[in-house]
């Protein structure tokens, strides 16, 4: 099944406004339907503001073409850890309404990682289920995951009896035919 692409939207800014030539940047966003999940990539963000109106994007997209799922690749942007401050949860928590809800947060440089980390820790806090990757088939595999994770933790605990020791239990060595003799 080919994707079905969506507008590229193109918003053009003026850097730091330098005293004496403009320097012409452009943020980009790109959303796509793929099979089972939205694909939204942002390049070149700079600021709380282009990141707010890329959310916003992202949002109505998910409701245009309903799918609460999304993959959200960030490229060539400054990373932002003041998400708190600019409503960002705020604006995600409209897709985590509904409860098959999954975002993936996926960024080319270890600095967006270490901040899509921090976003998706206070995201899950606020019950939004959002998770950080490095790779993006990990992200695809997370995102078209049917089952909810309360559901893989009690498979996961099913399993956790037959793997621990009850208390006090020492672990069975295999004993040598014969006597043991010093060497």
């Amino acid at each position: 099944m080919k994707a079905a692409l969506l507008p590229v939207y193109k918003e053009k800014l003026y850097r730091d406004r330098p005293p004496r030539r403009l320097i012409l940047r452009t943020m980009e966003y790109r959303i796509s339907d793929e099979n089972g999940f939205l694909r939204a990539e942002l390049l070149d963000r700079e600021t709380p503001d282009e990141t707010r109106k890329f959310l916003n994007a992202v949002v109505l997209a998910s409701i245009d073409h309903p799918c609460s799922r999304v993959l959200m690749y960030v490229r060539l942007s400054k990373p932002l850890f003041t998400i708190e401050r600019h409503g960002v949860l705020r604006t995600l928590s409209k897709i985590a309404s509904d409860p098959m809800h999954k975002i993936a947060l996926l960024g080319d440089t270890v600095e967006l990682g270490m901040s899509h980390d921090y976003f998706s820790l206070l995201g899950r806090q606020r019950g939004i289920r959002l998770r950080s990757f490095q790779r993006e088939a990990e992200a695809v595999e997370w995102l078209k995951d049917r089952r909810r994770g309360d559901e893989r933790r009690q498979l996961e605990r099913s399993f956790a009896p037959f793997q621990q020791r009850r208390a006090g239990e020492r672990r069975k060595t295999q004993r040598a035919i014969g006597p043991s003799v010093p060497v």
